[in-house]
């Protein structure tokens, strides 16, 4: 009986064993203590971590923010124009018996610079309040489907298209990373930056030449920032997914000749699910060795080297984030929990 006393009351204090005593030579029980300490550790390796994933409010993004939440972070959700998706997002993670939860939502306008940088100073200041970041997953993104012509237009979209999808993940990977490496607390510093790509980094078809080109670029940076950043203590991984059908995609992946069209050229036989992405995501976030990686998660599609042809598109109005505009100006809100 008072062996098993002194082993509760171990395991209530398992949180303030130090450095000194787990070096010492462990008996049977602090052997099988140190057992369950890891265990909990594997089912939440983001706990006590800090995570902005923008773009989600839907799709991918938010498939990440559950699965980092419920990995032990608290997430800060990002969004342009789908405010009803961002804060349905918040209290679906906060409803969750999550180890960590949602702290917090804020919108701003990837096309513009100002806003990137006011967005970045917002979740540091306001939802943050002075504590420090540790994950930014550069998620929100717009695919342009469009040819290369000798007109304004296709130009428009092509500046906006590298606006959102390289300058502004490119600007917070600047601001993250002075952050990340200069900010320290309770003796941990560095961080993890994970962009969302894609296979179009490495294959394009037909006028899909904005999206293709601002995705290789993200794909370089992510490589060449991985070896800049590391005396920071800083991580940089893409993920680069196939053909996940999400929210916005919806009806058209209603429609079974689309999907007809997809799944010969997939070896798994299948389309992606949000799921299949968020769980390499946390992958990236939590393997320590991982660096100037580029996975791709995409049924083994790219490795077949065959994608389908795509018509001319019809000419459309310019690009929107995830949505239409709501107006220029950074928001931000911290709900009651």
């Amino acid at each position: 009986m008072r062996r098993l006393m002194a082993i509760a009351f171990m395991l209530m204090r398992v949180t303030n064993i130090s450095a000194s005593f787990v070096r010492q030579r462990p008996s049977r029980h602090v052997r099988k203590l140190e057992t369950t300490l890891r265990m909990r550790s594997d089912d939440a390796p983001l706990q006590g971590k800090t995570c902005l994933v923008t773009g989600s409010s839907g799709g991918i993004g938010k498939g990440i923010a559950h699965r980092f939440a419920e990995a032990g972070a608290d997430v800060i959700v990002h969004y342009h124009s789908r405010k009803s998706g961002a804060i349905k997002t918040f209290s679906e993670i906060n409803d969750e018996p999550y180890e960590g939860r949602c702290i917090g939502i804020i919108r701003a306008d990837f096309r513009d610079a100002r806003q990137v940088k006011e967005m970045f100073r917002c979740v540091l200041d306001e939802i943050l309040l002075g504590n420090r970041l540790d994950i930014l997953v550069n998620n929100a993104g717009i695919v342009t489907k469009m040819a290369i012509e000798d007109d304004d237009e296709s130009l428009s979209s092509w500046h906006e298209t590298m606006a959102v999808n390289l300058h502004a993940p490119l600007q917070l990977m600047r601001l993250s990373h002075m952050h990340m490496k200069s900010t320290q607390v309770n003796g941990r510093k560095g961080g993890v930056i994970i962009n969302n790509t894609s296979i179009h980094g490495s294959r394009s078809v037909e006028y899909m030449q904005a999206y293709a080109a601002s995705k290789a670029a993200l794909d370089s940076l992510t490589r060449g920032l991985a070896c800049e950043y590391a005396e920071g203590g800083i991580r940089v991984n893409a993920i680069a997914p196939g053909v996940v059908p999400v929210e916005r995609t919806e009806e058209a992946f209603a429609d079974p000749n689309v999907v007809d069209m997809w799944t010969p050229h997939l070896p798994v036989g299948r389309l992606g699910k949000v799921d299949d992405i968020a769980d390499a995501t946390l992958m990236l976030a939590t393997n320590e060795w991982m660096s100037g990686s580029i996975v791709t998660v995409d049924g083994g599609m790219t490795g077949r080297a065959n994608m389908p042809f795509r018509p001319r598109p019809a000419r459309q109005s310019a690009p929107e984030v995830n949505g239409s505009s709501e107006g220029s100006t950074v928001e931000f809100e911290v709900p009651l929990i």
